[in-house]
Parts: C-alpha cells; sequence; structure tokens
C-alpha cells in the first residue's frame, strides 16, 4: 500500500468519526458514561460527561422558632440610694414559662432578687417563706391571695416596704386589671400586728400617706 492509499483511508477514518460523533455522540457518550469507571468518564473523547459537582455543604440554619426574648416583666425590689435612704429598683424579668404576666411576676417576687442582684445591694422585705396561694385572673379583675407568712416579722416600715413592692410589681404586670390582696383567702383591709390599712384595689396610693 502506497503513501497515498494510506492517506486516503485515513481521510476517511477521520471523517467517519467526525460523522458519528455529529449524529450520535450524545447517545454512544451517555452509554459509555453509564457504563465506564469515573476516571475513565472524565476522558470522554465525546465531550458528554455532565459536570460533577461537589456536595453542597449546608451551613447550620438558625430555628425559625428561636425568637428574641424580651426582658420586659418589671419585679420591684429595694435598693438603697447615695443616702441610705430605701428605694423602689424595678428588675427587668422575662417569661418562660405558661404564667400570665401577674402570676409570673409575683412569684418571682417571692422568690427575692437572686445572686448577682444581691452582690448589687439589691434585696426585698418580704419574708422568704411567703407563699402564692392562688391568683385568679379574670378580664377586669385579679386577686392575689398569699400566705400569712407575708405579715410576720419586721415593724411598720418593713410592712409598708413588702406591699409596695405587692403593689408596683402587680400594677406594672396586671395589664389594666384591678388587683386585690387577699391573704389566707381574706381580703387584706389591714396589715401587719400595727394594722397598716390597705385601700383596694391596689393603687399606688393605696396605703395612704
Amino acid at each position: 500500500m502506497n503513501n497515498f492509499s494510506k492517506i486516503v483511508i485515513l481521510i476517511i477514518i477521520v471523517l467517519s468519526v467526525l460523522f458519528v460523533k455529529d449524529n450520535f455522540g450524545d447517545n454512544i457518550g451517555n452509554f459509555i458514561n453509564k457504563h465506564t469507571p469515573f476516571e475513565v468518564q472524565r476522558k470522554n473523547p465525546f465531550g458528554t460527561q455532565k459536570e460533577v459537582k461537589k456536595p453542597e455543604v449546608k451551613k447550620a440554619e438558625k430555628s425559625e422558632n428561636k425568637s428574641k426574648i424580651e426582658k420586659d416583666i418589671k419585679i420591684y425590689y429595694l435598693t438603697l440610694d447615695k443616702n441610705s435612704n430605701p428605694i423602689y429598683k424595678p428588675i427587668l424579668r422575662a417569661n418562660l414559662g405558661k404564667e400570665s404576666r401577674l402570676e409570673y411576676s409575683i412569684r418571682e417576687l417571692l422568690k427575692g432578687p437572686d445572686l448577682l442582684e444581691k452582690s448589687k445591694g439589691t434585696y426585698s422585705e418580704i419574708p422568704s417563706a411567703t407563699k402564692l396561694l392562688s391568683i385568679t385572673e379574670t378580664e377586669k379583675t385579679a386577686i392575689i391571695n398569699l400566705s400569712d407568712d407575708f405579715e410576720l416579722g419586721g415593724g411598720t416600715d418593713s410592712i409598708y416596704s413588702r406591699l409596695m413592692q405587692i403593689i408596683k410589681t402587680s400594677l406594672a404586670n396586671a395589664q389594666g386589671r384591678k388587683v386585690y390582696l387577699h391573704i389566707n383567702g381574706k381580703q387584706a383591709d389591714f396589715v401587719g400586728g400595727e394594722g397598716i390599712m390597705v385601700t383596694q384595689p391596689l393603687k399606688e396610693n393605696s396605703l395612704g400617706e
């Protein structure tokens, strides 16, 4: 076979390959991709290999249910001013439970300030043994029923301060309801051994001057 014949045969082979590629390239390429190892597919002469994408690593998504916690419930304790006079100090709390704002605020008030708050001079005049026996809320009224431990110990100034803590805390969280204070199930019109008179429903001036 002379050189001319070899050239003619080579041209025919090249044309045949181009013809097959133009007319059947995709199908043949797909067939090869399905039956050829990954390393061979990368060198597929038909050029039909789809780009192999690396698996995407999803970033940790923040929970949609996580909402901003708002500390908007005021609990009134006491502290001393620069002249060592007691003043009422609102401490903010966030209600994370299922209780109403009022019930939560009273329960937190009876617990007293935490260690950090105490370290900053915050204190309470309400006896630690005081219990919330019940709280009854309707659309327009609320009744706070405390144990008689609330009245124990301390003089007139202490009784006055603990009553004001109850008044200020309840009014800040009652959401417009009229609030009444009961002790052991009875409306507390007089509180303490010396009998501080309480005007009800509770108001800022319920204890008079």
